[in-house]
């Protein structure tokens, strides 16, 4: 699907551009064509007022403006490829005056008078043996035709020297193109790309986590199936696998939904709280948790922080921190929280002592479904979403996570949330009617 998005990325990339290059041309062509049209007309009504007696003129009046009113240049070189026939009132030859090329045949000139006579318009243009002309046919009140030509030679030569070069331009252009085309192509598609590969590879890990839980269901079912006969009470055990397989996918389901809710940028509830309190309230249940699994708490919360945000979506973070920290801690050991002021920011950190995490790892394990170790992921039943759930949390307060590790040693989570942010939306909250 991204090859053929790419192709067609491409393709219409290069359509917009050749479009409006060949607008571009065509309107070079057309402009060039006109001035040319233009100029030659002029040319030939300052002919045709003279009665084709002035073209004769020196070298520095070549080039000169029209007048003051038509400061377009004229080139009246056009004079010498031209030639003047004058017609009575019976169309009868009175005059002919020439000044281009001796060796070009106007002999037959008469059948060049008719077929002008009979396209029965003043001007336009006109082929006479080799040459191709421009024409011009003014009457005077007497009756008097004049019919001026202009040879059309020099006009044609320009026009297709134009031709050659814009062709000679486009065709570079559309390689130079095609290069830039499929370049851009490659850097555009890049974040589809890898937007692509991480929702193919989080259905396919959702898949399989679901996958799990619902087939000890099935065959725990089965069990229960098979025996008929015997009570709950008796089959307990199989029972509350069930229980347990139901509330872990769940849970797993309450995760996938929160996630997809993200990702559809959906506004947080914020309100302004107590985020010491909120906090020590959160920590506050895990002291027997900690007491009975043989480790211990150290906190440090400064009081009375106020921030404004979505009061559970920040102890969601602090809880799934603190649960982190917890299995991953070994007995006797000390996890280490704290909560204050760092600048214009507030600062939570929560630590504890284990294997730490290897430092290839430390910038994916905010990944979802992202785990370290697979086989100590589901000794401790954790699906890899937590720490993703944390930082989409984190991400919508403007804030950040970021976490240091030493193997055998000592791993922090540091989460930081602006105060910048707080006093803004403070300050409209309080402009907010209630």
């Amino acid at each position: 699907m991204i090859k053929k998005l790419k192709r067609r990325f491409i393709w219409i990339n290069l359509s917009i551009l050749l479009t409006i290059f060949f607008a571009l041309f065509a309107g070079t062509f057309y402009l060039m064509y006109q001035s040319g049209k233009t100029q030659a007309i002029k040319v030939m009504q300052q002919i045709a007022q003279t009665e084709g007696k002035n073209y004769n003129l020196p070298y520095r009046d070549l080039m000169m403006p029209q007048s003051k009113h038509d400061p377009i240049p004229i080139n009246k070189n056009l004079w010498r490829d031209s030639f003047t026939i004058i017609l009575d009132q019976s169309n009868h030859l009175v005059q002919m005056i020439t000044n281009i090329d001796e060796s070009s045949d106007l002999t037959s000139y008469e059948s060049l008078v008719a077929d002008v006579l009979s396209l029965e318009k003043d001007e336009g243009v006109i082929s006479f043996n080799d040459l191709n002309l421009r024409y011009l046919m003014q009457i005077h009140p007497n009756g008097t035709k004049i019919l001026v030509f202009l040879d059309r030679s020099s006009e044609i030569a320009t026009l297709s020297q134009l031709i050659l070069v814009l062709v000679a331009i486009g065709i570079i252009s559309i390689i130079i193109l095609s290069i830039i085309s499929y370049y851009l192509a490659t850097w555009a598609i890049r974040p589809i790309a890898l937007a692509w590969e991480k929702q193919q590879r989080f259905v396919a890990d959702a898949s399989h986590e679901l996958k799990t839980p619902l087939t000890v269901i099935q065959t725990t079912t089965d069990v229960l199936l098979a025996n008929k006969d015997h009570t709950i009470m008796s089959e307990q055990k199989w029972v509350d696998y069930i229980k347990s397989e139901t509330q872990r996918m769940s849970k797993l389901v309450s995760d996938l939904l929160y996630l997809a809710k993200v990702d559809r940028h959906e506004a947080l509830v914020k309100s302004s709280f107590n985020l010491s309190e909120a906090i020590t309230h959160v920590i506050l249940p895990f002291e027997s948790i900690v007491f009975e699994s043989l480790k211990s708490l150290e906190i440090s919360i400064e009081p009375d922080l106020m921030y404004v945000g979505e009061e559970a979506r920040i102890q969601q973070v602090a809880v799934i921190l603190l649960d982190n920290a917890l299995k991953y801690a070994p007995v006797g050991t000390t996890i280490h929280i704290s909560l204050k002021r760092h600048h214009s920011s507030y600062q939570l950190q929560i630590s504890n002592e284990g294997e730490g995490i290897p430092q290839k790892h430390l910038d994916k394990i905010f990944e979802r479904f992202y785990r370290v170790d697979d086989s100590r992921a589901r000794e401790t039943g954790g699906y890899g979403l937590g720490l993703s759930i944390a930082k989409s949390i984190i991400d919508q307060h403007h804030g950040s996570i970021s976490v240091t590790s030493v193997l055998n040693g000592r791993t922090t989570f540091t989460v930081t949330l602006p105060t910048k942010s707080q006093r803004f939306s403070l300050k409209h909250l309080i402009q907010e009617p209630n």
